[in-house]
């Protein structure tokens, strides 16, 4: 054990290496040698996800961690997961989520088999799981159990409700997590139900999440010496991703969002319009843009009504001709095919991208350009090519070694050496007890410190990607400063209040500006001056991390990029955000989230089958990167503390939500056709889906995943005459006949309310829920209480405002949000003070020379 001093003079018990100096578990050192340059190449995880989670241990696996999944006789169910690559399997998701994984089989109903996980989960550092709630606490290996004999070890739990709370026992999945998170209601068009997003998002986001909480978790242990149990809610981490559309803008406005097709409310135009041989995604929010869109229109189709001054200006003043705008737009790209309106749209700077097809990805020019699409063998003399890194870390590889395992693959090499056939002797336990107790007792000085105490952070940039993973480190304890400029505010601060708009843009107030930069601490400085630019590198110098999303160069131009600060700060970790990445013929097109969602092909294989494009209304893309990249940048960190070097990351927001439907990629690789548009159906279930109910816009979702769940549910609706129809009898006629069995439930729900339909579904074990908006969520949702989701967060000017919560799980380093409503530079003495050492004399300089600008 080391002590560790950070720069405010904090004394950490650091151990650089981990807490396993001497485990043994077999060819360990042989994979070492394999993972030996990958960011977490000495991390050890036991992966006991049987099938949502297993996202989680692919994106730590694939940055080089030796990921044991942990079966039980006979594997997972994930195994038999549809689609199925032929009959018998394997199974095509489970092929996607388990690659660069090890396997071993461990009945943990049997004794020894549970000395034998306890004897793993002692030489490790992380343990992942998703098994029903309670189980671990029955078998006895709950994380209070195991750190007793690991105490640096972290046991990271993912669930559909989280291990606390009234709806904890409740089955959940990623229909559930859609519904009741809030994002299905304001997902697809107003005429068609709710529905969810494709290739289980909610599952892929909270593992994402999941990923990044426990990398937090692991460098708060590996100071301190103290691991800590990680308890992730599939139903918080959706409502948090999805918080454009939520507490706090409902709050302000009163308006609950809800279902409005393609086009955007916030942005207009905006949509998806018929080009001669596909569809593309239009996005327009800055004058600039609407100016550059309208003088094509004309040049094209000789519109001169497009170029009116009453459609100048921002987004609300085009809002009352939304209709008309739509039918100019239409006109321009009925003229042009899909490549003809992308590339001469961006090369005006317009944010056109087409709506990609899975065979239209798979040759994108800009995917192929940086070699993204990986070849794995699925089978002997079988190979398919899937997606590949959803980031890149500059120092570190990224690769695949080795397809999925078969089950039990590497039982001899791992439990041959590590078999103990008797438990421990009373002796050893006291000895370990003795252990922990000495451990807990110095690591106290951490009680009350956040996670990430210690870390300083500069951030960059405008919008949600990059500044999400800074109000998540805040929140987590880090000193966040972010840099902006009167010249170019933060896009959340355009804010005009709807209860107040003659007061005109409130910065302070936007509740987007809260959801995203709560927590942090802001400067103001003009980068385009020497000076300023200057003072900027001596705040990189002072920190440990930089987060940027400005558009691919800027920061060169600016003398602010990797190299030059770097140079300055080895030890530095810099995540660079953009669209396209940092390079590529691409790299410097203009995207916002949407077009991402359009550009991936998410908004293609979402939605129903008569829907060419279905898109999420919350930025779906800005919050998956978010997470991606804290995975990547908490990577970077424990790899540079092992190394000493730090790197840069870089993240194409295009390629992370391509590796996200990564389940859908491998489907197309496999078979060469089109993936089909569920909706809210499941391959080889039903019934699974969204019904509606009594009353305006309100829906239930009920979920038949086993036949013994039909005879529950036939119970539930009173036994009507009509399920004794043979077509019903089975799971597999049930899918065949699943339009008329769908009609028929829709009777019944029709005439229930939706939290009564809920109720009697869980009551007989089922997995149900109710598709809430976001009143539902703050005012009638008993788990979001009590588990305290929703953060109350000092504000400078309102006193104290409501926001989304940070679902990060972490429940022995609790984070919260000190503070939101800063005003630009609000926080320029003390940073330049504390920080920088700057005297009341030398910032009246940078401000008298404009290096500083003068808050407002």
């Amino acid at each position: 054990m080391e002590l560790w001093r950070s720069r405010e003079g904090a004394v950490y018990l650091c151990q650089p290496e981990s807490i396993r100096a001497s485990a043994d578990l077999g060819s360990q050192e042989e994979y070492m040698g394999e993972a030996g340059n990958r960011a977490l190449g000495t991390l050890r995880v036991l992966d006991m996800t049987p099938s949502f989670g297993a996202y989680c241990g692919k994106l730590l696996a694939d940055l080089g961690a030796d990921v044991i999944k942990v079966e039980p006789p006979g594997g997972v169910p994930g195994r038999q997961e549809e689609p199925l690559l032929q009959p018998g399997g394997p199974s095509l998701p489970f092929f996607y989520e388990n690659a660069n994984k090890r396997s071993v089989v461990l009945d943990l109903e049997d004794e020894s088999d549970r000395i034998r996980f306890r004897a793993l989960a002692g030489e490790s550092d992380l343990i992942l799981e998703s098994l029903p709630v309670g189980s671990l606490e029955r078998l006895g290996l709950d994380y209070a159990s195991l750190s007793a004999e690991n105490p640096g070890l972290v046991l990271t739990s993912i669930s559909g409700f989280g291990h606390t709370g009234p709806d904890r026992t409740h089955r959940s999945n990623d229909l559930i997590a859609s519904a009741m998170g809030g994002a299905m209601t304001s997902i697809g068009h107003p005429e068609d139900p709710p529905v969810r997003l494709a290739a289980h998002q909610a599952d892929v986001i909270t593992a994402s999440l999941a990923a990044s909480s426990s990398l937090i978790a692991l460098y708060h242990s590996a100071r301190s010496g103290r691991g800590q149990h990680v308890d992730v809610s599939s139903l918080e981490v959706v409502a948090a991703i999805s918080h454009i559309a939520g507490v706090g803008k409902w709050l302000e406005d009163d308006i609950i969002p809800k279902r409005v097709g393609t086009g955007l409310v916030a942005s207009v135009p905006s949509g998806a319009f018929a080009c001669k041989d596909g569809l593309v995604y239009l996005m327009v929010n800055r004058p600039a843009h609407w100016q550059a869109l309208a003088s094509w229109i004309h040049e094209v189709t000789g519109n001169e009504e497009v170029l009116l001054a009453e459609f100048h200006g921002p987004s609300s003043a085009r809002l009352p001709y939304r209709e008309l705008l739509d039918v100019f737009i239409g006109d321009l790209t009925a003229t042009l095919t899909v490549d003809e309106a992308y590339h001469e749209g961006q090369r005006r700077h317009i944010a056109f991208t087409p709506v990609h097809t899975a065979a239209r990805i798979t040759t994108d020019p800009q995917l192929a350009a940086r070699g993204f699409f990986e070849s794995v063998e699925i089978e002997p003399g079988r190979a398919l090519s899937i997606p590949g890194a959803p980031h890149r870390l500059a120092r570190s590889s990224w690769q695949i070694d080795r397809p999925p395992p078969r089950v039990g693959e590497h039982d001899d090499e791992i439990l041959g050496r590590s078999r103990p056939e008797t438990p421990r002797d009373e002796g050893d336990l006291a000895g370990l007890e003795a252990g922990s107790a000495e451990s807990s007792k110095n690591a106290n000085v951490f009680a009350e410190m956040g996670a990430l105490d210690g870390l300083r952070v500069v951030e960059f940039g405008t919008g949600l990607a990059a500044p999400w993973i800074g109000r998540m480190l805040a929140w987590a304890g880090a000193d966040v400063i972010k840099v902006e400029s009167n010249a170019h505010p933060d896009v959340p601060r355009l804010f005009v209040s709807p209860r107040e708009p003659e007061r005109g843009t409130q910065p302070e107030c936007s509740p987007w500006f809260t959801d995203w930069s709560a927590g942090k601490r802001f400067v103001s400085l003009d980068l385009q001056n020497k000076d300023g630019a200057e003072l900027c590198r001596r705040l990189v110098d002072e920190s440990d991390v930089v987060i940027a999303n400005y558009s691919t160069g800027v920061l060169e131009k600016l003398g602010l990029g990797y190299e030059t600060l770097a140079e300055r700060n080895p030890g530095l970790v810099m995540l660079e955000s953009s669209g396209f990445g940092e390079n590529g013929p691409l790299s410097r097109y203009v995207t916002w989230g949407p077009n991402i969602e359009a550009l991936s092909g998410l908004c293609c294989f979402s939605g129903f089958p008569d829907r060419d494009c279905t898109i999420s209304h919350f930025a779906y893309p800005d919050p998956l990167s978010a997470l991606h990249g804290l995975v990547a940048l908490m990577a970077g960190l424990l790899e540079r503390d092992r190394s000493g070097r730090g790197q840069v990351v870089h993240l194409s927001q295009f390629e992370t939500t391509v590796a996200s439907i990564g389940r859908v990629m491998v489907e197309y690789a496999a078979t060469g056709e089109e993936p089909s548009r569920l909706g809210n159906r499941e391959h080889g279930l039903a019934p699974y889906g969204c019904f509606p109910c009594r009353g305006d816009d309100r829906w239930a979702v009920i979920c038949v995943e086993r036949d013994e769940d039909w005879s529950q549910l036939v119970e539930v609706m009173g036994h009507p005459a009509w399920a004794d129809d043979d077509r019903f009898a089975t799971m597999a006629s049930r899918v065949e006949a699943v339009d008329d069995l769908e009609e028929s439930i829709a009777k019944w729900t029709r005439g229930q309310e939706d939290y009564a339909v809920m109720k009697a579904c869980r009551g007989a074990g089922l997995a149900a829920g109710v598709v809430q908006n976001t009143e539902d969520m703050l005012r009638r949702d008993p788990q979001l209480a009590a588990r305290h989701f929703f953060e109350e967060i000092p504000h400078f000017k309102k006193g104290v405002v409501t926001a989304s919560g940070i679902p990060l799980g972490l429940t022995g380093t609790p984070g919260h949000s000190t503070h939101s409503g800063s005003s630009v530079g609000h926080d320029n003495q003390t940073v330049f003070r504390e920080v920088l050492g700057l005297s009341g004399d030398e910032i009246d300089r940078f401000v008298a020379c404009g290096a500083i600008e003068e808050v407002r």
